[in-house]
């Protein structure tokens, strides 16, 4: 047995008599409150009459009702509406773009239901041709059809589709503009649809390409005769020139934005940037001159090169530094025609408003205009503030090429300037402020270049000159080796490095014969060397040259130390010494031990102390020797098992073999006496700090805490070494503070006590707001202990949850202080319009 079709819906009845059932089909392009209207019409009724009782969804689906809105149905709803338009749903849905756009919900989840939405929500709409659609439907009322750039335009009869804009809660004037006699619109037109039928890029290119030519427009230059021409011959009698100039802005600038597209779109364009660049990140478009030269041609404007060379910023500055950035290929193409918000064209409907505000001298009140701006008010307060602290920066040192760690009157100026330079899309009114200061502030080489540069010319203008024929005299060591490295790879830098460099006096010809800051290195490594082996001789070792030693004229002690810190990376990176480093050795064999300098050092005083003569008697306690060195001797005797091989043989050199040094050792009854002193100073350390985590210098009323806590740490790691069981002393050490030997480090045991006091004393822990509460030397490490919680010891985590830092608020974002500013103003929204949509 088959089911019954559903009964048909009808219209609601009224007393007056309606006209029958209806087909009627919808327009392409049409939206769904404007076919829902002229269906409504067929009827003699209004869409909020007709569709609230088809759906049975009461009359508040129409709530804050305007034209340029959009009605948006579920499922179910569109089933009913298809049924009673007597036009099937896959028809509606080809040519109702906002068809099945959403699935609103009833109250209760099931049945009809529909949304109202309208603003910057609704993609752009606006009455579709009026001949036109009185054409296809047979009936005077019109259609509001969505309008994209290249359907603004009927061609056949030559009209302009201006759309709506909503001014104070009104529909501004949304008359036709009529072409006759701008046959250019046309001509683009045809151009367009040729560029979207051929490339695939050319709706985004189109954004792009609008963007650079308002802003151009916005500039209203003296020399441009075209758009004024336009907007007069379009303007209605009567109107406002001014306001019809925000009007049809779009509309006096698409032959020019057609225009720019297609060049945009060209991969002969993009070819010839990369030539004209040579690979360099253009600064401003002066830079590129080929790009802007076809511009003014395309636009037939040969006076429009002399106006925007000098723009460095801007939607198409961004779009030629990614061409050179990025390759030719599909990935490049993505970030290729991205618009950053600041770079987008001031919505014509916002531009409208400004102007009649500015025309009846309306002013916001603050709280609207904090309201109003949001997270967009707090960047412009936060821009401001850092621009005032450049601005001060700049008197002071003439640039703002800071360093990144750089912090000037307690501002992170480094930091905030280098944050600006990765924005791409600063606003161009941002970037005059700071380019005001220094020209140079963003530039498209490094900033660390910049600083050189900058020294180099504050260098040349107290000396006089720079003299590069002579091998830079008058610099310092680094500056002239900079500056001898410009002048090397002087036809590699970018144009403007270059042209930089000629206004310090370092032209192409004088940079050909530059001569080098320093000699040949081979040449100064063996005077170096030679240097060294003279100190060796008179001292017997290279360890005692400290960074004050002058041998010859050279600072040897300070070459020492470069040496030693190039030989590290060089075996870090190959596993064995450099040969630099073996000529060395071949002086002394430990000029560059594994251990300290100091120990190395100890040990050569032993020796020589030996060489002279003396016996080193380690059980009389080393007599004859310094007091220092008798301690230095003592210590290693105590800690001899804790030594590398190539120190117990050393020492073995001298006459401490593994037997003496242990026979030196106190005896049972003298050490235990020195460890309950030992004890008793700890147990008197840890009740004042409560850790005992001290470092090596503490020295705790008069006793030498730190270096008695660390043998008592090495004798630990000894024993546990060899799989001993923990001794009575570790055991007593650990009954005053169990952390006292962590297998971390020391200083993260202290970092975790001076918190762990503090939240003993009341403070809060504040991890979900990035601890701001806490000393701004305390939040890196709070952060870092969150950051890395999975990759810290079980103990570790165990003292951090301690102190509220559990694996659950670990794994918990934190709120910015961004989320916090847009959180107020989202409740200060919501207080004041009950809503957030």
């Amino acid at each position: 047995m088959h089911d019954s079709p559903p009964p048909q819906p009808q219209p609601p009845r009224t007393a007056a008599a309606r006209p029958g059932p209806v087909r009627l089909p919808p327009l392409q392009g049409e939206t769904n409150l404007s076919y829902l209207d002229r269906l409504a019409d067929r009827y003699r009724l209004g869409v909020r009459d007709l569709i609230p009782a088809l759906l049975q969804v009461g009359r508040g689906l129409f709530k804050g009702y305007r034209t340029d809105g959009e009605v948006y149905l579920n499922a179910e709803a569109r089933t009913r509406v298809s049924a009673f338009s007597r036009v099937p749903e896959e028809i509606l849905g080809r040519a109702l773009p906002a068809w099945t756009a959403q699935e609103p919900l009833s109250p209760d989840r099931v049945g009809t239901a529909g949304r109202f939405r309208f603003g910057a929500v609704v993609p752009a709409a606006g009455e579709g041709c009026r001949p036109c659609t009185a054409a296809r439907t047979g009936r005077a009322k019109p259609a509001r059809l969505y309008l994209k750039p290249h359907t603004r335009i009927c061609p056949r009869h030559r009209r302009w589709m201006l759309g709506t804009h909503w001014i104070d809660g009104a529909p501004a004037d949304t008359e036709q503009i009529d072409l006759a006699g701008l046959a250019e619109f046309l001509a683009a037109h045809r151009q367009h649809q040729d560029l979207l039928r051929h490339r695939p890029d050319a709706a985004k290119a189109f954004e792009v390409a609008h963007a650079v030519v308002v802003s151009w427009w916005a500039q209203q230059w003296p020399e441009e005769k075209q758009w004024p021409h336009r907007e007069r011959q379009m303007a209605p009698p009567g109107a406002d020139p001014d306001w019809w100039r925000l009007l049809v802005r779009d509309a006096v600038t698409y032959p020019e934005t057609v225009a720019l597209t297609s060049v945009l779109t060209s991969e002969r364009t993009r070819q010839r940037l990369l030539d004209d660049t040579g690979g360099h990140l253009p600064h401003t478009l002066a830079h590129i001159p080929g790009l802007i030269a076809q511009l003014a041609r395309v636009a037939n404007r040969p006076w429009l090169p002399e106006r925007i060379a000098s723009t460095s910023a801007g939607p198409l500055l961004v779009w030629a530094q990614h061409c050179v950035r990025s390759p030719a290929d599909a990935a490049g193409a993505d970030g290729l025609w991205t618009l950053h918000m600041a770079h987008r064209p001031r919505p014509i409907a916002q531009e409208l408003q400004s102007y009649r505000d500015a025309a009846h001298k309306l002013e916001e009140t603050e709280d609207a205009t904090r309201l109003h701006l949001g997270l967009r008010h707090t960047s412009t307060q936060a821009f401001t503030t850092g621009l005032a602290h450049a601005r001060a920066y700049a008197a002071v040192h003439g640039h703002l090429a800071a360093p990144i760690g750089e912090r000037f009157n307690g501002f992170a100026l480094g930091r905030w300037l280098s944050n600006h330079r990765k924005f791409p899309a600063m606003p161009p009114e941002h970037v005059a402020e700071l380019e005001a200061l220094d020209p140079w502030w963003r530039p498209p080489w490094t900033v660390m270049w910049q600083r050189s540069y900058y020294e180099a010319r504050d260098h040349a203008r107290a000396q006089g000159g720079l003299r590069p024929e002579h091998g830079f005299p008058t610099t310092s060591f680094g500056l002239g080796e900079w500056l001898y490295n410009q002048c090397s790879g002087y036809d590699e830098l970018h144009p403007a490095q270059q042209r930089l460099l000629a206004d310090i006096g370092l032209t192409p010809e004088r940079a050909r014969a530059a001569r080098p800051r320093r000699k040949h290195m081979a040449t100064h490594f063996q005077r170096a060397l030679a240097c060294a082996r003279a100190f060796a001789d008179t001292h017997g070792t290279l360890v005692n040259a400290t960074s004050d030693t002058v041998q010859d004229g050279l600072k040897l002690g300070q070459w020492l130390s470069n040496q030693r810190s190039k030989d590290r990376a060089y075996q870090h990176r190959h596993g064995a010494p450099s040969p630099r480093a073996l000529a060395l050795s071949a002086i002394d064999p430990w000029w560059n031990p594994p251990w300290t300098l100091e120990w190395q050092r100890s040990w050569h005083q032993a020796r020589t102390h030996v060489q002279d003569g003396h016996v080193l008697d380690a059980a009389a306690g080393f007599p004859g020797t310094s007091s220092a060195l008798a301690t230095w001797l003592t210590t290693q005797c105590a800690q001899y098992d804790t030594l590398q091989p190539d120190q117990q043989a050393l020492l073995a050199r001298i006459g401490i073999t593994v037997d003496r040094a242990r026979g030196a050792s106190a005896p049972p009854a003298e050490r235990e006496a020195d460890f309950t002193v030992g004890l008793g100073y700890a147990r008197s350390y840890h009740a004042i700090h409560g850790t005992l985590a001290a470092e090596i210098d503490t020295d705790h009323d008069g006793f030498q805490l730190g270096r008695w806590l660390r043998r008592q740490r090495q004798h630990v790691r000894a024993d546990a070494s060899r799989g001993a069981p923990p001794s009575a002393a570790a055991k007593a050490l650990d009954r005053v503070d169990p952390w006292w030997c962590p297998p971390w480090s020391l200083a993260w045991q202290r970092a975790w006590q001076q918190v762990h006091d503090q939240i003993k004393a009341g403070h809060r822990f504040d991890a979900d707001r990035h601890f701001r509460s806490f000393a701004p030397a305390q939040r890196p490490w709070l952060r870092q202990q969150r950051n890395h919680y999975d990759d810290l010891h079980p103990g570790q985590q165990r003292l951090l949850a301690g102190i509220g830092l559990t694996r659950e608020a670990a794994h918990t974002r934190p709120l910015t202080p961004y989320a916090e500013t847009a959180l107020a103003h989202t409740r200060a929204y919501a207080a004041a319009h009950h809503t957030l949509a």
